[in-house]
């Protein structure tokens, strides 16, 4: 009953995220994309502004109706007319809007067959109103060098385009243009060097203080979530550092670096905008880009395994499979030259992969559910939300974000900010089960302690009742004469004294060993106060002998002692009166310590993951029997926990040194 709720919950969380998650990338499409901006638009390599048009519109982008030529670089006294030549004397070869063809413009090299790289010029006139005014067109990266001219005038260029002496420089830009009547843009590009080539993303145009406030808001989205990701990166890499330094080599503190890694690859993908604008240059952080996004994925698929405690054999083919995928991405820039089939395995590699990653998280997050993990939910919203970001991206290919940023940069953004969610659940209650296990440490041995000197009182005692034992022959002597003399008086005075002397609390003893003994004495009185059935048979040694192997120290073996008659004591109350039991039985056999204890419950299944016990004294994991196989462990030994119908059985094995 219990999984058949859990799955309907799950399904109806899995319907709720999918439902918000293309609403929201839906909604970026019509109101934060390039190709669905309300305004006019280039018709035929015109376009005619008014200035209500401006006003209603301070910031267009020029999507549609450019002239291309390709195969030329143009310059504008190419396309000066006069009354000799009436007609240009080039004509475009087709009208396109800005990244129709996928970068490659649909260029055409040797044989007609297409190529990624070559030449060409991109050319669009502007009516504007008779007044001057101050306008800006803003340049987004080009690939791979070109020259800006408008009306006439060489206005910007970057790298250079001509193939005698190509160049390959990219980056954002920015022109400040005033003109009024008429406005001629003319792009003249080259490729020779990357996937793209060309005008790729549709450039701003508008009144100069409308596309600076544009550019400067877009900047500064980016630029804060850069350094939120880069601060929450070097935060966790502070807390893995400290983790290592306290000689923690358990998987979970591995947990905090790979969570900083998968910052620092968001902040290089999300990042690269602000890089293009605060400098131009070669390709080299295009690389860096490129591999910034599959590394990401992988690290996010890595970090959730490790927290749903997905099987590790799958977890490993995949991660196989990412590396080999992320090597791809590194080398392929270096190796494919002008080979427009190299690209475009390449590029359907990257989207097999992303897709391939999607899955791969559902299922870790279907996984989740199944095992009652921790974080379900954020995990598989995260999930979703990511596969969403494919399936729309491949539904409505024609976006570029305004302001904010792509669906992959979107739903990346939800899985760090996901994944940071779990962490710092994670990684506090790792620092809170350390400190609990510190404090209930400290505890023990204040207790131990109290307990010695409780038992050395204890010592004393016998000490004096061996002593007495030993005076009861005079004793019984001194009787015997004052029976024999009928000094009655005498022989009651007598007794009475003799009584008094030898008084003395002996206590229950349950082992030689002094601490183990005073500990299973105070829980053996706890039990009998919940009405507990307790029985003990433990062989621990006063002290060891010469040549007898070494028990493990008596801090150890009362961490152990205690944390599994805590928790026993803790389980017995649940279970009915009258069938609450505890059995501690500890023996010295094979060269090893076992320490079996079997206590009643009240039947439920504990939640288990990982060998972690979910406390039922508090909503986070249980410490006590971590600890408990902590020191198993560290004596080479193991520790087994099961549970049976009512009982729940606990198996300690201590190899003796």
């Amino acid at each position: 009953m219990f999984l058949k709720k859990q799955a309907i919950r799950s399904g109806l969380l899995f319907v709720a995220a999918a439902v918000c998650s293309a609403a929201l990338f839906l909604l970026c499409f019509h109101l934060d994309n390039k190709y669905t901006q309300e305004g006019p638009q280039p018709h035929l390599g015109t376009l005619a502004l008014t200035e209500q048009d401006l006003h209603d519109h301070p910031v267009l982008h020029f999507v549609r109706g450019w002239e291309i030529y390709r195969g030329k670089l143009l310059a504008p006294e190419d396309f000066v007319t006069s009354i000799f030549t009436p007609v240009a004397p080039y004509a475009p070869d087709e009208y396109v809007f800005i990244g129709q063809y996928g970068g490659f413009e649909g260029n055409l090299g040797d044989g007609g067959a297409p190529s990624p790289h070559g030449s060409a010029t991109y050319r669009l006139v502007v009516e504007l109103p008779s007044e001057p005014g101050n306008y800006m067109l803003e340049l987004p990266e080009i690939y791979s060098a070109y020259r800006l001219y408008v009306n006439g005038s060489l206005l910007a260029q970057m790298g250079d385009p001509d193939p005698e002496s190509y160049r390959a420089e990219t980056g954002n830009a920015r022109v400040g243009i005033r003109a009024a009547n008429r406005m001629e843009i003319i792009l003249a590009v080259s490729d020779y060097s990357h996937f793209y080539s060309g005008f790729v993303y549709p450039p701003a145009f508008g009144a100069a203080a409308a596309v600076e406030g544009m550019l400067n808001s877009r900047f500064a989205i980016r630029v804060t979530a850069v350094s939120l990701a880069l601060g929450v990166g070097l935060f966790y890499m502070v807390v893995w550092f400290l983790l290592k330094k306290s000689r923690d080599t358990s998987a979970g503190s591995f947990l905090p670096l790979l969570y900083a890694s998968l910052c620092a690859c968001f902040s290089v993908y999300v990042g690269y905008p602000v890089i293009m604008t605060l400098r131009q240059g070669g390709l080299a952080w295009y690389a860096l880009e490129s591999i910034a996004f599959p590394v990401m994925l992988l690290l996010a698929a890595l970090i959730q395994s490790r927290v749903t405690g997905f099987p590790e054999k799958w977890a490993r083919l995949f991660t196989a499979f990412g590396i080999f995928v992320c090597s791809i991405a590194f080398i392929t820039p270096f190796i494919m030259g002008d080979n427009l089939t190299v690209m475009i395995v390449y590029s359907d590699v990257l989207d097999v992969y992303s897709w391939a990653c999607a899955l791969f998280l559902l299922l870790n997050a279907v996984y989740g559910v199944y095992r009652n993990s921790f974080h379900t939910t954020i995990i598989l919203i995260a999930a979703v939300v990511f596969a969403m970001s494919l399936t729309t991206d491949r539904l409505l290919p024609l976006f570029e974000p305004m302001l904010f940023g792509w669906f992959s940069e979107l739903s990346g953004a939800v899985f760090v900010i996901s994944i940071g969610a779990v962490m710092a659940r994670e990684v506090a209650g790792q620092f809170h089960r350390r400190l609990a296990l510190e404090l209930w440490t400290e505890s023990a041995r204040s207790r131990m302690e109290q307990q010695e000197e409780q038992f050395r009182m204890i010592a004393d005692s016998t000490d004096k009742a061996i002593k007495a034992r030993h005076d009861l022959r005079h004793h019984l002597s001194t009787l015997r004469g004052l029976l024999d003399s009928g000094n009655l008086d005498g022989l009651g005075r007598h007794l009475s004294e003799y009584a008094e002397a030898t008084a003395a609390d002996m206590g229950e003893a349950y082992c030689a060993n002094a601490r183990v003994n005073a500990l299973i004495g105070y829980y053996a009185a706890r039990a009998r106060e919940v009405g507990i059935d307790a029985e003990f048979s433990v062989g621990l040694p006063a002290k060891q002998g010469d040549g007898s192997p070494a028990l493990p120290s008596d801090l150890d073996l009362c961490v152990i002692i205690g944390n599994c008659l805590e928790n026993a004591v803790a389980a017995c109350k649940g279970a009915p009166p009258g069938e609450r039991r505890i059995c501690l039985k500890c023996s010295l056999a094979a060269g090893s310590l076992v320490i079996i204890l079997t206590n009643s419950f009240d039947g439920k299944p504990p939640v288990e993951l990982d060998g972690r016990y979910r406390s039922t004294k508090r909503d986070d994991w249980g410490i006590g029997l971590a600890s408990v196989t902590g020191i198993a462990e560290k004596y080479g030994g193991m520790a087994v926990f099961t549970a049976q119908g009512n009982d729940f059985r606990s198996e300690i094995d201590l190899p003796l040194a």
